[in-house]
């Protein structure tokens, strides 16, 4: 009994795997890069260029760090996480609330 049940549910699942085969079903297509994930991207970097800010100011107070590279690394992170804060917002402004659904579901 226990050796049928072991089959049926072998072949159960089996038949959910290749259901879409049989069924000729395809994935959709897209029409370009997926906007969501590259927005989780961006605020993952954005949040990388945030920190390593403070990681850079914690090193110059520490004394680890010259006047002149904590200015220039200070310079250098500011305008990446500009670059990527305008980024996050282009995205985001191109992609409308649906009425009556949530903004970024598709």
């Amino acid at each position: 009994m226990l050796m049928l049940a072991g089959i049926l549910l072998v072949l159960t699942v089996v038949a959910y795997v290749l259901s879409p085969l049989v069924r000729h079903l395809s994935a959709p297509l897209t029409d370009g890069p997926d906007v969501i994930a590259e927005l989780r991207e961006l605020h993952a970097l954005k949040a990388v260029a945030y920190e390593t800010i403070q990681d850079v100011e914690y090193d110059f107070h520490a004394g680890k760090i010259s006047e002149r590279d904590y200015r220039e690394m200070t310079d250098r992170y500011t305008q990446e996480a500009v670059r990527l804060v305008q980024r996050i917002e282009e995205l985001e402004a191109r992609i409308s609330p649906r009425p009556g659904g949530r903004p970024g579901r598709r």
